[in-house]
């Protein structure tokens, strides 16, 4: 009986160790995708490495070394080095569009921040087949009206001042000079 229990255990350790087999490659590609997304580049790793470097003079090389390297990364845009006010106004350009993640918009502090609106001046506006607005702003970025144009809707015009916000499920609702608000999407072009 003891030897009976003993396998039955045995089976069902043998069927739960399965089962995590089973769930656990595509759970290690999911976890393994995150770590490279979030993980910092090879090339700052090796240089910060360079700090465990007990003698001076080997640690200096090191140094010299990896920094070099850096500089040369650098160059071509292989590495790209940006501090906060770069990534804000990175992620304000890429405002509405959808991203995969990556470490350098989830930062810690407000530079990781969700952007909730942007600002801008319209540089122009016209109409689609389908009667709907495509409004390019003086930053570049491009808006389409993803709704029917309401006949009450203002009509926008080069210099108008406009203010798009997040709105629910991932919708976007623009204001041109404080009028009535429309639904957006942002288009690439």
């Amino acid at each position: 009986m003891a030897h009976s229990n003993l396998h039955i255990a045995g089976l069902l350790s043998a069927a739960a160790a399965a089962s995590l087999t089973l769930s656990s490659p595509a759970d290690a590609q999911e976890t393994d995708k995150k770590a490279a997304l979030t993980a910092p580049p090879t090339i700052y790793t090796d240089l910060v490495a360079c700090k465990d470097v007990a003698e001076s003079m080997a640690r200096l090389a090191c140094y010299d070394e990896k920094v070099a390297a850096l500089e040369t990364a650098q160059a071509p845009n292989k590495v790209v080095i940006a501090d906060r006010e770069q990534v804000r106004e990175a992620r304000r350009g890429l405002f509405g569009l959808t991203l995969p993640r990556i470490k350098l918009f989830d930062g810690d502090g407000d530079e990781g921040a969700q952007i909730e609106q942007v600002e801008g001046v319209i540089k122009s506006a016209r109409t689609i087949r389908s009667g709907k607005w495509l409004i390019r702003l003086e930053d570049g970025a491009v808006w389409q009206q993803t709704e029917p144009a309401r006949s009450t809707m203002r009509r926008p015009k080069t210099g108008d001042s406009i203010v798009i916000k997040r709105g629910s499920l991932g919708s976007f609702l623009a204001k041109v000079n404080d009028g009535r608000g429309f639904k957006v999407k942002r288009v690439v072009n």
